[in-house]
C-alpha cells in the first residue's frame, strides 16, 4: 500500500512541509512518484518514520536520527543513553533555577502575606467556595501526585511544620493509591 504526502502527514500528525523537509535531508525518502510526480509512500516508509517519530520525542536531533536509524542496537542504546544524561543535566540545570525563584519569592513581600494564611483560614476560603472537605482532600491529593516540591512548600504557607507537613503528605500520597 503506498500513500500520498497529505495523508501520511495527517496520519503521523506534522506538516506536509516537515515530510518534506525530511525528504531534502534525506531522512525520509518516498518509495515511489504517481505520474505526477507526487511523493508517495509504503508501509517501510511509514514504519520508518514512525521510528522518526519517537527519536524526535524523545528529543532526539534530526541529524543524530538519521544515524540512529541506520545503527546496530548497541549504537542506538548508547545514543539513547547520552541523551538521558543530556535530559538528567537539563533537569539539574531547571532546578536550579526552581530555586532560585523560590527564594526570590521568600523576600518578595506578596509571599510574605501569603505566610499568614493558616489552615484554618484556607479551609474557610474552600468552605465559603463550597468546597468541602473531601473534594479539598482530592486537590490536594492531585497536587502531591503531580507537583510533590511545589505541595510541599504550599503545606508549610499553611504554617505546618515539617512533621505536620511529612504526616500531610503521606496522608495524601495514600489517597492517591486508593
Amino acid at each position: 500500500m503506498v500513500i500520498s504526502v497529505s495523508k501520511i502527514a495527517a496520519r503521523f500528525g506534522i506538516s506536509r512541509s516537515a515530510l518534506l523537509y525530511y525528504d531534502s535531508i534525506n531522512l525520509l525518502k518516498p518509495s515511489a512518484r504517481n505520474e505526477v510526480g507526487y511523493r508517495l509512500y509504503s508501509d517501510a516508509d511509514m514504519e520508518r518514520l514512525k521510528k522518526i517519530m519517537l527519536f524526535r520525542e524523545a528529543g532526539v536531533p534530526l541529524a543524530e536520527i538519521a544515524n540512529l536509524l541506520n545503527a546496530e542496537d548497541l549504537e542506538v542504546t548508547a545514543l539513547l543513553l547520552k541523551r538521558l544524561g543530556e535530559l538528567n543535566k537539563e533537569i539539574e540545570v531547571v532546578k536550579k533555577q526552581q530555586d532560585v525563584i523560590i527564594k526570590l519569592l521568600e523576600n518578595s513581600i506578596l509571599y510574605k502575606n501569603l505566610k499568614r494564611i493558616n489552615e484554618s483560614t484556607w479551609l474557610t476560603i474552600l468552605n465559603s467556595a463550597g468546597i468541602n472537605r473531601e473534594t479539598s482532600d482530592e486537590w490536594h491529593s492531585e497536587f502531591e501526585k503531580h507537583s510533590p516540591l511545589q505541595h510541599h512548600y504550599f503545606l508549610e504557607l499553611l504554617g505546618f511544620d515539617e512533621e505536620e507537613v511529612n504526616n500531610q503528605i503521606e496522608y495524601y500520597g495514600r489517597l492517591n493509591k486508593k
